[in-house]
């Protein structure tokens, strides 16, 4: 996690220093999150930097935000970024004598509830957590969510589901990957999707991704521009029933993308075949955990492009590697005398030992096609 700190007085910056040199010690011996980053800035004194300018910068290169003073210098200072929380890094204030550690914004997708009981066991303070689901002792689904490495399609959906919970009431998961574990007080695993409060899959929509289920059934992979559609609504003269609720939707990082793409295909070409790609697999964008190709594309800059701007990692592998990659792929002669190898993007999704869900579509110089792998999700506290 990226912590971008600053303090506004000679005590809170020794306060500062001492809880980034803890974090530290935590990555280096492994007993919290393994990935700790923290930069120290001054808010006062020599060196003073500029509160706003250093608000806006950390905003967008930080995972969370911990201020060392008053509550409502942060408050104030985050208050014109603030925009939703999908999106917004987690804020966390502590006092400057270390009494108290609260957290002001993304306490769940962000964090802030676990990195303000993280903060406050390196300064020696208390975490002062005030959302409803973390008093109450009822089970998260947007924390789950957060450590289990899913993205959330609908927040707004995250409401309803803990209010149900808060009421005692019960909620149904369907998942289209396994889940360790006894499931949370109040949580039932449903089999049906259509039915589901919360739905864990990779796929987008209602209905998206019925043709990929069904293929991944029968063992048939779905020709590309073929997807499973909505029903119709059926005539008749009586007015049609309201439609339930939206399910929270947990996108599981589980596709990898094979891409193929002629040379000096920009991103923005890669990414309309991509998006294409998605549309027609109703697989949700967010699903996809890394990019594969051959290894002569490992430094197209259009790809590598797509790829940061993705987020996602760039896997490849020689033309003797994807040649020994099994299962049923479409041969190309001319793909074979350019690089060696008679397949490039089903071949490269192939290669992890995922199952081919979605074929090649080709689209302006690029090719495309899907695999999905299983991950295995837990219930267990971390």
């Amino acid at each position: 996690m990226r912590v971008s700190c600053i303090a506004f007085t000679e005590r809170g910056y020794a306060l500062a220093e001492r809880t980034a040199r803890a974090l530290s010690d935590c990555a280096q011996t492994g007993e919290d999150d393994p990935g700790w980053g923290v930069s120290v800035s001054r808010g006062f004194g020599e060196g003073k930097v500029d509160l706003r300018a250093w608000t806006a910068l950390a905003w967008e290169a930080s995972d969370a935000l911990l201020f060392v003073g008053a509550a409502g210098i942060a408050v104030r200072a985050i208050a014109p970024h603030v925009a939703s929380k999908a999106s917004d890094p987690a804020v966390v204030a502590i006092d400057e004598a270390g009494r108290f550690a609260v957290p002001l914004l993304s306490g769940h997708l962000g964090g802030a509830n676990e990195l303000a009981q993280t903060v406050a066991r390196a300064a020696g303070a208390i975490p002062v957590i005030t959302t409803a689901t973390d008093v109450r002792g009822v089970w998260a689904v947007d924390t789950w969510a957060r450590c289990a490495g899913l993205a959330v399609s609908n927040p707004e959906a995250i409401k309803r589901v803990s209010a149900r919970l808060l009421s005692g009431g019960r909620v149904a998961l369907y998942s289209d990957m396994p889940i360790s574990g006894q499931p949370p007080e109040g949580v039932d695993i449903a089999s049906d999707r259509a039915r589901a409060d919360i739905v864990v899959s990779p796929f987008a929509g209602a209905n998206a991704g019925a043709s990929v289920r069904a293929a991944e059934t029968t063992g048939e992979v779905m020709p590309a521009g073929e997807t499973g559609k909505p029903a119709g609504v059926a005539g008749g003269g009586g007015r049609a029933p309201a439609p339930a609720p939206e399910p929270l939707r947990l996108v599981v990082p589980c596709i990898v993308a094979g891409i193929g793409c002629r040379r000096g295909a920009c991103a923005e070409a890669i990414e309309e075949a991509f998006l294409l790609a998605c549309g027609q697999a109703g697989i949700s964008p967010s699903a996809v955990r890394e990019a594969a190709t051959i290894d002569v594309k490992a430094h197209e800059e259009g790809l590598l492009a797509f790829c940061r701007a993705r987020n996602i990692s760039l896997a490849t592998y020689s033309a003797e590697e994807l040649s020994q990659v099994e299962g049923s792929v479409s041969p190309s002669d001319f793909v074979r005398a350019t690089v060696g190898v008679d397949n490039v993007c089903e071949r490269a999704a192939l290669a992890d030992g995922g199952k081919l869900i979605f074929p090649k579509l080709a689209h302006g110089g690029v090719t495309v096609a899907f695999s999905k792998v299983t991950i295995e999700l837990s219930f267990k506290e971390r």
